[in-house]
């Protein structure tokens, strides 16, 4: 379905040779541990908009998360404000990653299983997958192409705010970049927006969902930042994390209990090729799709005991476990290129929220508590279900 929804040629699904090689530097240069810092001013400003919107009408919760999601990536990708989560950009990026997401799914398009079905007209009965297919080329077409348009008129215009794609459209002599490689930042810009919105969003959502479920996890982080504090009233920043260990664990953990991405799928070189796993070779076929199981690896319980239960204390051991980061961003060559500025937002929101504000269970008609279920949707990302928190 890559092929027919024009998603073949995103840096999530290149084959690794020149053309990724491409991709992964201009990344590089605009979204290493450094540039991500130019960012944050912008992460402040929208994560100081969204407490002004809890404090105002906390019940609306969800809406606000993801207003401030699609505003953070939307802000990184093209230096766009966001006034409303149904923005004309903000909806197409929207349907265009969870496309995206459905098509990902295994096994669901019979097309993936036996290729030489996309040869079928298509008018031919019983398979939808052609006029899905160009549904969903229309969605990325108009997620891709509008705000890039808008994001190189204020460049010219010099009135663009700092971002992805302003750090790559002007290239090294002060001149605009080339046509080939406007199209390679506009395809980059994308696919970096609809993850970036999807990340944040999943990460926040779990994040409430935990604290009302552990109370002493929140209570702890909102004690260690408020004695780091001392009176002071300002905002938590990443230069501050490794003077709040506990709250760095607590995001850390967020990131195992519910991994965001259950599956990293890849597609193998375009040759066969041999893998030694414990004396033995195992044989990958050209093109294969390897999938990594990464809800499985976070939720080894020889490596994190209790894996279902949510304990931040497990990473300030003697001799911790391994940090989720290492998998819940990718693996190798293939890792996000996007993880600083991802970790970046998720610390700023989650340290910010612990110190200013408390959650727990709501309460029904009769005044007795709710406890909300791990309700998390099925597919390729996960997202808590609506839940009832206060």
């Amino acid at each position: 379905m890559q092929l027919r929804t024009g998603w073949d040629q995103d840096i999530l699904f290149l084959q690794y040779g020149e053309r990724f090689k491409q991709f992964r530097a201009l990344l590089q240069r605009a979204m290493n541990k450094r540039a991500a810092l130019d960012y944050i001013p912008m992460q402040q400003h929208e994560i100081r908009r969204f407490m002004r919107c809890l404090v105002q009408d906390p019940e609306k919760f969800v809406d606000y998360v993801h207003l401030m999601a699609a505003s953070i990536a939307i802000g990184v990708s093209y230096g766009y404000k966001t006034e409303s989560i149904k923005d004309h950009y903000v909806k197409a990026a929207e349907g265009s990653m969870v496309a995206l997401a459905d098509f990902m799914s295994p096994g669901k398009w019979a097309v993936d299983i036996c290729p030489p079905l996309r040869y079928l007209p298509t008018w031919f009965p019983f398979f939808r997958f052609h006029q899905h297919a160009k549904f969903v080329r229309h969605l990325k077409n108009v997620a891709k192409t509008e705000p890039f348009e808008y994001a190189l008129k204020r460049i010219v215009d010099g009135t663009a705010e700092v971002s992805f794609t302003s750090k790559l459209l002007i290239a090294s002599n002060g001149q605009l970049a080339s046509e080939e490689s406007k199209e390679d930042i506009r395809n980059l810009a994308a696919g970096l927006y609809g993850a970036g919105s999807d990340t944040i969003a999943a990460g926040v959502k779990s994040f409430f969902l935990a604290m009302t479920l552990y109370p002493n996890a929140q209570t702890k982080a909102e004690t260690e930042i408020s004695n780091y504090l001392q009176g002071q009233r300002r905002m938590i920043l990443p230069s501050d994390r490794e003077s709040l260990p506990y709250t760095s664990a607590l995001v850390r953990e967020l990131l195992r209990w519910h991994p965001i991405t259950n599956l990293v799928a890849r597609q193998s070189n375009k040759e066969d090729c041999s893998a030694c796993l414990e004396d033995k070779t195992h044989r990958i076929p050209a093109h294969s799709v390897v999938v990594a199981n990464v809800w499985r690896m976070m939720h080894d319980p020889f490596v994190y005991p209790e894996p279902d239960r949510y304990v931040p204390g497990r990473y300030l051991v003697d001799n911790p476990p391994p940090g989720p980061e290492n998998y819940a961003f990718g693996f190798g060559r293939r890792i996000c290129s996007g993880l600083h500025v991802a970790q970046n937002s998720l610390w700023i929101i989650i340290s910010n929220i612990t110190v200013n504000f408390n959650t727990s269970k709501a309460k029904d008609a009769r005044g007795m508590e709710i406890t909300p279920e791990e309700s998390y949707t099925d597919g390729v990302a996960k997202r808590v279900e609506s839940q009832s928190i206060d």
